[in-house]
């Protein structure tokens, strides 16, 4: 099976909605599981004439003036590259991908007339049932859980290539069941007093995450089938608000 890992990384400031944000580097490797190795690599820092936002620039380590020495253009060389290695993909992985890497890159298509293919996303954030005593999803927590030394933290490639290496050690069938699972909104019935709880759960006030608002609630994205073990660990009631279709398709 062939996986395309993906990260990007961007130059906006943080929470920035993917559409007015912009990339400022791509990495993708193609990844044989059958050997659990990368068999293509493809990485490219990307100017598009934007300043990069101080606070981007210190979490990525890449300058304008990196950019202007070494960026591509964003045009349809880069695009047909990453069509290219879409398209021989069995699944797309990414790292956060359903919030981040996912409609930033559908923004990079669009501003280019363009649509990205279709193909199921992986994520390694959402997807990947880690151990209890995992305490943090956060990449960099991962690798050092995982014993993987990361270089280049935050810089594309070298993060792609954390990922794959860390969703290799995980049961592959799981993970693809996990990305196509039916999956529900959920609202905690919780009084402001008793907020808190509703936090140590990983219910968001106002915001599920995909984008997704909900005023004045207490609201999580869940699979469906999490949801009866969520209500046995709960002392406060759970309300389904909306389903939604699986995250990978």
């Amino acid at each position: 099976m062939l996986l395309l890992g993906i990260d990007l990384e961007s130059g906006g400031e943080f929470n920035l909605p993917a559409e007015k944000n912009f990339i400022t580097e791509m990495g993708m490797v193609l990844w044989d599981t059958d050997f659990s190795q990368p068999v293509q690599i493809f990485s490219t820092l990307i100017d598009q004439g934007r300043p990069i936002a101080e606070e981007a620039a210190e979490y990525t380590g890449i300058s304008d003036e990196m950019l202007k020495r070494h960026g591509a253009k964003p045009d349809i060389r880069i695009l047909n590259r990453v069509k290219e290695l879409m398209n021989l993909a069995d699944y797309l992985v990414a790292h956060n991908g359903r919030d981040f890497d996912r409609p930033l890159l559908a923004s990079f298509f669009s501003a280019q007339s363009h649509r990205m293919p279709e193909k199921i996303w992986l994520d390694t954030l959402h997807d990947v049932d880690y151990p209890r005593n995992c305490a943090s999803r956060n990449l960099t927590y991962l690798a050092g859980f995982h014993g993987i030394l990361n270089s280049f933290p935050h810089r594309a490639v070298t993060d792609v290539l954390t990922m794959l290496t860390i969703l290799a050690r995980y049961d592959l069938d799981a993970v693809i069941e996990n990305a196509k699972s039916p999956r529900l909104v959920v609202k905690a019935e919780v009084s402001f007093e008793n907020r808190d709880k509703a936090k140590a759960k990983k219910f968001g006030w106002e915001n599920a995450g995909e984008g997704l608002k909900y005023p004045k609630s207490w609201v999580r994205i869940l699979r469906e089938k999490e949801l009866e073990p969520l209500r046995k660990e709960c002392d406060f009631a759970l309300v389904i608000l909306e389903r939604l279709k699986p995250a990978g398709g």
